[in-house]
């Protein structure tokens, strides 16, 4: 079964692909600029639309790519 999507699996997730301490990931941080590139967003994405969040988009998500941005964007229902 997979856990449902909120904010501690984003940054559960995001840490662990950046390979960061979750501590790193606040709401303004830009993961893009941390490292993160376009394969594994898209990796992220596929988890997460596995977890529920159907409304997850490349495009949405790399337009505003900060932390706070993609908490609100995939756990809003």
């Amino acid at each position: 079964m997979t856990a449902a999507l909120d904010r501690a699996r984003i940054v559960d997730d995001l840490a662990q692909v950046l390979d960061v301490p979750v501590a790193d990931l606040r709401d303004d941080v830009n993961v893009l600029d941390m490292g993160l590139d376009s394969v594994r967003l898209m990796a992220l994405i596929e988890r997460w639309r596995a977890a529920g969040a159907h409304r997850a988009d490349i495009v949405v998500l790399a337009s505003d790519p900060t932390l706070g941005s993609w908490v609100r964007e995939l756990t809003a229902h």
